[in-house]
């Protein structure tokens, strides 16, 4: 080995040496940086602020994060402020900001109510997937008004716990509602028989029949209603045979001689 390449050899151990060196330097800077911020008072929350709540009353949230004050704004975890407001109903989930060196930010998001059961004369408020909400509410209005004989759950639980089939109907349904467009507005989901699906529009019942194709079938009961101009007509629409709906005006009905099952063009030339 010549006298370069051993020179050569000693400056790169030298290299490693020095790279090694800074590297514990640097770790040793970064864990005592790290102790100083976990340990001093300089970075313990003494203020929490709370935002986006609408129906979790603040007076309770600000008693139950009072025990987050004292603790290191680096330390304290989402998941442990979860835990204290999980047991509210409305309590969906959170964001935190941290601003240093001893503030937080907590904003809440919460569940929302889009649907009305009437139970017993009382009004009871549900999230689109089913889940009660509260008891003895104000009736929403342009949300579902929601039809069924089924018993109300613990507060927090699914009305369809054991029927998911149910539950995914009223959520579709909730989703076709709010992207309608149209002038006609279907506000109500009658339940109680899966097979006799229903809603309505004004003065006429709109009879589903069973829950398939369901966003087919409420369109061609909007096309039904504004190609016939049946806007003010009382009465019923029956889609149960999709291909073939058929309506009776309620003059019909108190007419026997005209009492004759007429399909009515869906508005579209066919």
């Amino acid at each position: 080995m010549g006298l370069k390449e051993v020179q050569e050899k000693v400056r790169k151990k030298k290299r490693i040496r020095r790279r090694r060196v800074m590297i514990l330097f640097l770790l040793l800077l970064l864990t005592g940086f790290g102790m100083f911020m976990a340990k001093s008072q300089v970075f313990s929350i003494e203020e929490v602020v709370l935002a986006g709540n609408v129906k979790i009353p603040l007076s309770i949230i600000s008693e139950e994060v009072e025990g987050l004050k004292g603790q290191n704004v680096f330390i304290v975890r989402s998941k442990q402020i979860e835990e204290i407001l999980s047991h509210q109903v409305y309590f969906e989930g959170m964001d935190i900001k941290r601003t240093l060196p001893n503030k937080i930010t907590i904003t809440l998001r919460e569940k929302k109510p889009e649907v009305n059961y009437k139970t017993g004369g009382t009004v009871s408020l549900l999230t689109r997937e089913g889940i009660l909400l509260e008891v003895g509410a104000n009736l929403l209005e342009d949300a579902v008004t929601l039809i069924d004989d089924v018993a109300l759950p613990k507060l927090g639980e699914y009305l369809y716990q054991e029927n998911p089939d149910k539950s995914d109907l009223l959520e579709e349904f909730r989703y076709l509602q709010e992207r309608n467009i149209s002038e006609i507005r279907f506000l109500v989901l009658d339940l109680r028989d899966m097979t006799k699906v229903k809603t309505s529009y004004k003065g006429i019942d709109i009879w589903l029949g069973y829950p398939d194709s369901l966003k087919e079938k409420l369109n061609r009961a909007i096309n039904i209603i504004e190609g016939a101009n049946l806007m003010e007509m009382k009465g019923y629409i029956d889609l149960s045979d999709f291909e073939n709906p058929v309506v009776f005006p309620e003059t019909a009905v108190e007419s026997p001689a005209e009492n004759v099952e007429t399909p009515v063009p869906d508005g579209s030339g066919n």
